[in-house]
């Protein structure tokens, strides 16, 4: 229902002014302290105007709050919260400024790619993490998530990172998957 009114209100309002998340620090900083919240989190009320113009659904952007913390904190930042930490888990310490600027930097990425099955795309952003290693997001797109009793439509957030592999470098691991039929690039920024 609530969905339903904010949905409403962006379709009724000036859509460039409805397409800043002003509440997302505070919804993150909830994530943050709330270590039992299960339920998605809101990131952006919109899809990048890059990925609609590419065919995928203008539908809000959301992410599990497990993802979140484990985008944001470090395994021992995860630890001192009270949360089990496994070695099946990454946990990425991106810290929460950042993660916010990699999630609004979603408007204007380097390059997407698309991948095979048709539902998931990796954005490559324009931000770097503090290793210096190139930011990475991974989404799912027109999907849905079950907010307390009511079915929504999103594009998934599945996860945040910085790819900081040496062996295969990104760019061998993109073009790699791009030789294997994997990716398929539908966007690249051009260079100024």
């Amino acid at each position: 229902m609530i969905e339903q009114l904010e949905q409403k209100t962006v379709i009724k309002s000036n859509k460039k002014e409805n397409k800043k998340n002003l509440n997302l620090s505070k919804r993150i900083d909830n994530v943050l302290k709330n270590i039992n919240e299960r339920n998605p989190v809101k990131l952006r009320n919109y899809t990048p105007q890059i990925l609609v113009e590419n065919g995928v659904k203008d539908l809000p952007m959301y992410e599990n709050p497990s993802h979140i913390r484990k985008n944001i904190l470090t395994k021992k930042e995860t630890q001192k919260l009270g949360l089990a930490t496994s070695i099946r888990n990454h946990y990425h310490g991106l810290g929460k400024e950042l993660y916010i600027k990699i999630i609004n930097s979603l408007d204007s990425p380097r390059v997407i790619f698309k991948n095979k099955n048709n539902k998931d795309y990796l954005i490559l952003t324009t931000v770097k993490d503090d290793n210096n290693s190139n930011i990475i997001v991974l989404i799912e797109i027109e999907t849905i998530t079950k907010i307390n009793i009511f079915n929504i439509d999103i594009n998934r957030i599945k996860t945040v990172y910085g790819y900081d592999r040496k062996d295969p470098d990104l760019n061998k691991y993109i073009k790699n998957n791009i030789k294997l039929g994997r990716f398929t690039k539908i966007y690249e920024q051009k260079r100024t």
